[in-house]
């Protein structure tokens, strides 16, 4: 039970604190006639919201309205913008000694949180956390060492960390380019085609890329919809023979037709560096 004050009369302290003043009922009716505060930021207008509830379920259900009384003065501050601090163990003198330890502790951790910017960043979370803990303070208090508060704040607890920023990672690079050239009109390989994939599979054994692309290419002799099949044709060819040697699982096939020519001519031109396909390792 929080004790105000005590006051020694022969030798014995007496706690004040079952039955409320008219100060402490007034704090009480005042939060509960209160509306919603326009001004504040959102983490006192969200503490307003808590310490009101809080403030309601101590004098309605539980009777205590000295309690209530001290969750009523904090919810008033907020709604003032006033951001109160998280309980004093030292205000609690009932408290039990093997359960000071576990409090002290979630409220350094609770403290840092707020210091760190929860507030502001999860501000609901932030004040049903430090509502919470008080409540927690509480009923540790009353001897509940088990608190449904106490549940409450470690359930909420989490959210007001701090999540460790995932290192976004580089994106993946092209570290090596090979390119198989095909007669005219063909999507067949040549012999030398072939011994260009021989080493591109022997390349990737050594580098070990992340993803191997595949991009089909035509000169600009023909129509747009035959160039672009016959672009296509031409880098299956070539993913099916890298699959014979053993590199089908990381290839991704693409085909450009006409519309992308390493030597730029004119529609109608016959040109071997254009009629290709390029192997692209990325890492």
């Amino acid at each position: 039970m929080k004790i105000f004050r005590y006051a020694a009369a022969a030798g014995f302290a007496v706690m004040l604190s079952a039955c409320a003043t008219p100060w402490e009922v007034s704090d009480v009716n005042e939060i509960l006639a209160a509306s919603d505060p326009a001004g504040g930021s959102a983490f006192t207008k969200a503490l307003f919201t808590e310490y009101k509830a809080y403030t309601r379920h101590e004098a309605l259900a539980e009777h205590e309205w000295d309690h209530a009384a001290i969750f009523a003065v904090k919810g008033l501050k907020a709604a003032k913008g006033e951001a109160a601090a998280p309980e004093e163990l030292a205000d609690w003198p009932y408290l039990n000694d093997d359960r000071v330890k576990e409090l002290a502790a979630a409220r350094a951790r609770l403290v840092g949180y707020l210091a760190n910017g929860s507030r502001e960043r999860v501000p609901a979370a932030a004040a049903k956390a430090q509502v919470m803990f008080d409540c927690w303070v509480e009923e540790e208090a009353e001897g509940d060492t088990n608190s449904d508060c106490r549940a409450k704040f470690l359930k909420t607890e989490p959210e007001l960390q701090v999540k460790p920023a995932v290192a976004a990672s580089a994106a993946p690079k092209i570290v090596k380019t090979f390119i198989v050239y095909f007669d005219f009109n063909k999507s067949t390989l040549t012999k030398e085609a072939q011994k260009v994939l021989k080493e591109v599979a022997a390349a990737q054994t050594e580098i070990k890329p992340i993803s191997i692309y595949v991009a089909g290419h035509t000169d600009t002799v023909g129509k747009v919809v035959y160039n672009e099949r016959l672009s296509a044709a031409r880098a299956t060819s070539v993913a099916n023979a890298l699959a014979k040697l053993g590199v089908s699982s990381k290839v991704d096939q693409k085909s450009f037709g006409k519309s992308k020519l390493a030597v730029p001519t004119k529609d109608n031109v016959k040109e071997k560096q254009n009629r290709r396909v390029e192997i692209y390792f990325e890492k």
